[in-house]
């Protein structure tokens, strides 16, 4: 009778447990059925420029994808679906609420994508200055950096890297030279670093996308390093 009473209980409480599965299974299903259906009005509403529909849209998502697991499924299978507004960036509820969480978790387990995407919707992170500074404050370039250190045979993490540092450059030129030169002071010090930079958007500039604008920068360097030594 004990050894009945036993096997009849460790049958209930598997009975239970398939129950309870099931059910956590078909809210799974009910949840990425809801969250699949409110994505496709939310990017219709941005597709019609309904700003504040689109919001109650993608806080609805927000609230219907919980779990970490829902919100790395909807990252992997949704992410690329959402359009850029004219500020570089994507929805910033939906950002905060799924994405971010998804690709901090990986980029800390050392993902090279999730490095990257991160540098990619860097506007976001960056609008958002708790998380900002919780990721340490980093630019984009850094995030790209990372990407193809962990995965240097990438040509995607290679060309965002390469495209990052051209863009900061470019915008350092602009303001030649005082957007080179920050401390005067240490002005020799700050000409081996930008020399250093120039040296590593080379050996990234493969096919030679970038080379005439290298060679412009580095004779404006160099001219300009040969004024700073006759002026010291």
């Amino acid at each position: 009778m004990v050894h009945f009473l036993a096997v009849r209980r460790k049958v209930v409480v598997a009975t239970n447990h398939d129950r309870i599965y099931s059910h956590q299974m078909a809210e799974t299903i009910d949840n990425t059925q809801s969250s699949n259906v409110l994505l496709v009005s939310f990017l219709e509403f941005e597709r019609l420029g309904l700003k504040k529909d689109a919001k109650q849209a993608a806080l609805a998502i927000v609230d219907a994808v919980s779990t970490y697991d829902d919100k790395v499924a909807w990252t992997r299978n949704n992410l690329h679906k959402l359009q850029f507004n004219r500020g570089g960036r994507i929805r910033h509820e939906i950002f905060a609420g799924i994405i971010f969480p998804v690709l901090k978790a990986e980029f800390e387990n050392g993902d090279a994508e999730a490095s990257y995407l991160l540098g990619k919707y860097w506007s976001n992170l960056f609008s958002i200055p708790a998380h900002y500074l919780q990721m340490g404050e980093p630019t984009s370039g850094d995030f790209f950096r990372i990407a193809f250190q962990i995965e240097p045979s990438s040509d995607r993490y290679r060309q965002a890297y390469l495209d990052a540092l051209v863009s900061g450059l470019r915008y350092a030129f602009h303001e030649w030279p005082s957007g080179i030169l920050i401390d005067h002071s240490n002005w020799q010090g700050e000409m081996c670093e930008l020399r250093e930079e120039f040296a590593q958007v080379e050996s990234l500039d493969t096919d030679g996308k970038y080379a005439v604008e290298i060679t412009a920068w580095i004779i404006a360097t160099e001219q300009y390093e040969k004024h700073l030594m006759e002026h010291k």
